[in-house]
């Protein structure tokens, strides 16, 4: 079994980031020299992965508040509305208010900084992802004031992604659909999500990495495992540990992405159990398993991200040195 490992979402804003960013929004510093603080974090950032010997990562959405907040930078008639909390956690994010019919930006904002990434990135021996939010979480995370059929939305937001995906030219995309396995999803919508999926990978030559985290929901399973990706992502801490031995028996000679460090708690994981994991996923036939943090790194500290990256290089060590 290939083993490998990755950093998913967001890396915890610096105070002094925090700052810069504060004092851009106001206007009190300049573009040119906000960027020059960004992009400098950012390679930073990058120092301290190679660190981490990760296999793949993100630019750690420094530049973004949230998600929601990058999925906004490349739509067009969307507005953002009211803080609303973020599934069952204490952080908040800005609806993307939608009163017209979704169109792409052309000229925005995620591409230029997701290119000066790739250029940071090019030294290094680590994959950069671009991140996307999933079509169902997108419909889930947004307030609908235009479309009166939620399939249309889904179906318009995967053609703008599509092509943002086309302009934006990355080996990795890491989608974010954690609402698939939420309550209160219609049946209709996710017997629609594998056209809807099709639609915005169509001609994409990207590896494609599928996340959930919060919840693993064996009743959709079924509609999850069909979805036209590469990788498919479980929450796999503490609170779904006893979902895990019934999870293997889907996954034999799949690609999949485990998110085994908690990003909801500063309680540290055991190496031993990192090893059991592995060595399980293996023996049940997981042709290739990526580990790595569960959901955003921003519920917790930096410091604690750092250290929890440091055992997981670690036990990836121990791992395959045998």
């Amino acid at each position: 079994m290939r083993l490998e490992t990755a950093l998913i979402g967001s890396y915890p804003k610096p105070v002094r980031i925090a700052k810069i960013i504060s004092k851009k929004n106001n206007g009190k510093i300049s573009e040119e020299k906000y960027l020059d603080q960004i992009f400098d974090f950012m390679n930073n950032f990058f120092d301290m992965m190679k660190s981490f010997n990760v296999d793949f990562t993100t630019d750690s959405m420094i530049e973004w508040d949230d998600i929601a907040d990058l999925t906004y930078s490349f739509l067009t008639n969307v507005k953002k509305g009211s803080l609303t909390r973020f599934f069952d956690n204490n952080f908040y994010y800005r609806q993307i208010v939608i009163n017209e019919k979704l169109k792409y930006k052309e000229d925005n904002t995620y591409i230029k900084y997701f290119e000066k990434a790739k250029e940071l990135a090019r030294s290094y021996n680590f994959k950069l992802k671009a991140v996307i939010l999933g079509p169902l979480t997108f419909l889930k995370l947004s307030e609908n004031h235009y479309y009166k059929n939620e399939e249309e939305l889904m179906k318009d937001y995967a053609l703008i992604v599509n092509s943002l995906l086309k302009n934006i030219k990355s080996d990795v995309v890491e989608i974010h659909e954690p609402s698939i396995f939420q309550k209160g999803i219609k049946k209709d919508l996710l017997n629609t999500l594998l056209e809807i999926y099709y639609i915005m990978l169509e001609n994409i030559k990207a590896e494609t990495h599928l996340l959930t985290y919060f919840d693993i929901n064996f009743d959709r399973l079924e509609n999850y495992m069909k979805l036209p990706v590469s990788v498919y992502g479980f929450d796999v801490t503490e609170s779904n540990k006893n979902r895990l031995g019934r999870l293997y028996q889907f996954l034999k000679g799949k690609q999949v992405y485990f998110g085994i460090l908690d990003s909801r708690t500063t309680k540290m994981e055991k190496i031993v159990t990192i090893k059991r994991i592995v060595s399980t996923a293996s023996e049940k036939g997981i042709e290739r398993l990526i580990l790595g943090n569960s959901s955003f790194n921003d519920f917790i500290p930096e410091i604690i991200v750092q250290k929890k990256f440091k055992l997981l290089q670690k036990a990836k060590e121990m791992i395959l040195n045998g």
